[in-house]
């Protein structure tokens, strides 16, 4: 039971305090570090864990590769995803914003989508990491996390049939990396280049680096855009499938779980 209610905690906590209150720059990066405190604490005193690290954010040998290789899959999927809409009459380019614009936008962007996508990642997969590594659950892993993903997601896009498929998609493959790799690290990346990519396009307030207008929109672009997010899968499955799937540190390995099953 408390994983359940340490879940809840995390998630009401990433997606009701914006919706509720109105954050600015700096009390925005409060709220993004104030998260990753109240996880490492609840990891630690409350399910007994070493912190936050657990959560699949161990400094490995390697994890800055894996987190600029999925940040570059990311950025060059979503970036393909849009030359598909652009190609299609979706929408068009008027024009480019003046650089005294570009540059601000995109630097907080930068940071703003690596705490943001991490956060969710934190959520959706790397907070169940050690509790299925405790209970010799794995193989039941990328199931379960990419349903939680995709019911998650209806806190941004609602609870639609293709909404869930592409997050289900998606999720698919960002568990994928974490199974292979024991860490969150390259869904990260993934989430964050994905993210970078619309902050390009649309900014944080409809305006990005280009001046676009929209000009139709339908459900078929929605079957595109799964589609090509249906691609990511076989670019990781062919960078990680020599690689062995990650083992369990030992402190996590057939260990009983603090508390209740899920």
């Amino acid at each position: 039971m408390l994983w359940i209610v340490g879940f809840l905690l995390l998630d009401l906590y990433f997606n009701l305090i914006p919706r509720l209150i109105t954050l600015d720059v700096l009390p925005w990066l409060a709220y993004a570090f104030g998260f990753y405190a109240v996880a490492h604490l609840f990891a630690r005193y409350v399910l007994k864990l070493k912190g936050v690290t657990d959560f699949g954010l161990q400094l490995h040998k390697g994890w800055f590769k894996f987190l600029m290789l999925g940040f570059v899959i990311g950025l060059l999927n979503w970036c393909v995803k849009y030359l598909a809409f652009y190609q299609m009459g979706k929408f068009e380019v008027t024009g480019m914003m003046e650089t005294g614009y570009i540059v601000p936008m995109l630097a907080q962007a930068l940071v703003g989508m690596l705490l943001a996508s991490a956060m969710n990642d934190v959520i959706c997969r790397g907070y169940w990491l050690p509790y299925f590594r405790r209970n010799n659950l794995m193989a039941f892993y990328i199931l379960f996390t990419t349903i939680v993903y995709a019911l998650d997601d209806s806190w941004n896009e609602g609870i639609t049939i293709t909404n869930f498929i592409f997050s289900a998609v998606l999720g698919i493959s960002l568990a994928y990396t974490v199974v292979k790799t024991g860490a969150i690290w390259m869904a990260i990346g993934i989430h964050w280049g994905a993210n970078m990519m619309y902050r390009a396009m649309f900014g944080f307030n409809g305006q990005g680096m280009w001046q676009v207008n929209q000009l139709q929109d339908g459900v078929v672009y929605e079957w595109v855009s799964i589609g090509i997010t249906a691609l990511i899968f076989p670019v990781v499955y062919l960078l990680l499938r020599n690689k062995k799937p990650a083992q369990a540190p030992a402190d996590l390995q057939l260990k009983p779980s603090t508390g209740v099953a899920v």
